[in-house]
């Protein structure tokens, strides 16, 4: 059976802050698990609709959607649906003060319209849709009378609507097989055939004065160090190109405290411990020398490395 999926993503984000807000989700890996899950022998499509940010809106949280957005553009088979964000305001009932916002438009119909549009045109068999909007019990009531199977998929049923899940196919209860497509922090265990040009621990080492020069680059300027970003796209000194052999490292440091992840607007994020002081170091063959925080983590890693 062919599947397309549906992600209301403010929704989808929402849920998952709210339940596991320290995981980092792999939706290219969900996608393959949850097409196997209903039945499907092959994914046709996924589609991501989401309101993006007004130029008033924060900038961490602008760069934070956009990284998003980047990579699962990158996905094969999912597409992403953009629209802008709407500047409103409104009279604060205590103080009578505007207070000015913004919020999204067009997404949830969008994503209605071209559900429908795209079951008419017999292009699907199942469509799972990744939100919990009780606006949405229409919309499955027409898919099923079109002969289609309409699935929901939610993190944990917590304010789930019973008319809901009556209008669905079935529910997908995603926090229930969360070790399929998410990690707590990063990424997934690194496999038995992988091997590095360095040992272990120089490349652990040198990700760790990457991370360093990273962060005064980013969060100098009011930003944060992506750990999608830092792993595929960061350009290091000495450090593998490997995103695998990259993340391999990450997740050895944090086993080890020396990196920490935390989540901003439903992205990880990487920072070493605030524990600190500074030095000057050597980087790479450019004979570049820069001032970077040195914590009592790279402390104990250098500890461990003579050892």
């Amino acid at each position: 059976m062919r599947v397309a999926l549906f992600f209301d993503g403010k929704n989808h984000m929402k849920d998952l802050r709210r339940t596991a807000h320290d995981t980092w989700l792999d939706h290219g890996a969900m996608a393959r698990w949850v097409t196997e899950h209903v039945g499907g022998t092959r994914m046709i499509a996924a589609y991501y609709y989401t309101g993006v940010p007004h130029p008033n809106d924060e900038g961490a949280d602008r760069r934070a959607l956009a990284d998003l957005l980047e990579e699962l553009e990158r996905r094969p088979g999912f597409f992403v649906r953009r629209f802008n964000r709407r500047a409103t305001s409104r009279s604060c009932p205590h103080c009578h003060q505007s207070i000015s916002y913004t919020e999204e438009k067009m997404v949830d119909t969008s994503l209605v319209a071209e559900v429908i549009q795209l079951a008419v045109a017999d292009a699907f068999d199942v469509a799972v849709i990744f939100s919990g909007d009780l606006d949405l019990c229409p919309a499955l009531t027409a898919l099923h009378a079109l002969g289609k199977q309409a699935w929901i998929a939610t993190f944990g049923s917590q304010g789930l609507s019973r008319s809901l899940v009556r209008s669905a196919w079935s529910q997908i209860d995603l926090l229930e097989n969360m070790g399929e497509y998410s990690h707590q922090g990063l990424g997934v265990e690194p496999t038995a055939t992988e091997t590095a040009p360095l040992a272990p621990g120089d490349i652990d080492q040198e990700m760790l004065r990457e991370l360093q020069r990273a962060e005064t680059h980013f969060v100098g300027g009011g930003g944060f160090v992506g750990a999608h970003y830092f792993i595929h796209r960061w350009k290091g000194h000495g450090i593998p190109d490997s995103p695998d052999l990259r993340r391999q490292a990450v997740q050895r440091l944090m086993s080890m405290g020396s990196i920490e992840s935390y989540m901003v607007d439903g992205k990880t994020a990487l920072r070493t411990p605030s524990d600190e002081d500074t030095a000057t170091v050597h980087l790479g063959d450019e004979e570049e020398t820069v001032e970077i925080r040195v914590t009592e983590a790279v402390r104990r890693l250098r500890t461990k490395l003579k050892d």
